[in-house]
């Protein structure tokens, strides 16, 4: 039987004083907590810079425990695509889709894990 040192996430839900969740297999579990958030760090760029050489903008979202659940990207108030690459863990959003023409861009992005703990992440990148 393998010892597991790192828990994994499991959808609970909670009534009264009763947690309640679904297994596949008989074992041992523990209930674990949750608290906290999401992290997220730019991969390619810094807060302030010009990236106009940049075909991409690469963040790295990660989250300990429960894992990342949703995350929405935002530049100048608009929303724009990131593709999520779960095994490097990062979120990649391409300029060639036409989406950001100005030249001070304002982006803001908010990972959210299953628990619901959040992490919001703004920044200003300059292009032409």
């Amino acid at each position: 039987m393998a010892i597991v040192t790192k828990p994994s996430y499991n959808s609970t839900t909670k009534k009264d004083n009763r947690f309640t969740t679904g297994i596949r297999t008989f074992g041992t579990y523990t209930l674990a907590s949750d608290v906290r958030p999401p992290s997220i760090s730019p991969v390619n760029f810094k807060d302030g810079q010009w990236i106009s050489g940049n075909s991409t903008l690469v963040l790295k979202i990660s989250d300990d425990l429960s894992g990342v659940k949703s995350y929405r990207a935002t530049a100048n108030g608009k929303f724009i695509l990131m593709e999520y690459e779960y095994k490097n863990n990062t979120l990649t959003h391409k300029f060639s889709d036409g989406v950001l023409t100005d030249t001070e861009n304002k982006l803001k992005l908010i990972v959210t894990d299953n628990v619901g703990n959040s992490t919001t992440y703004e920044a200003t990148f300059f292009r032409k």
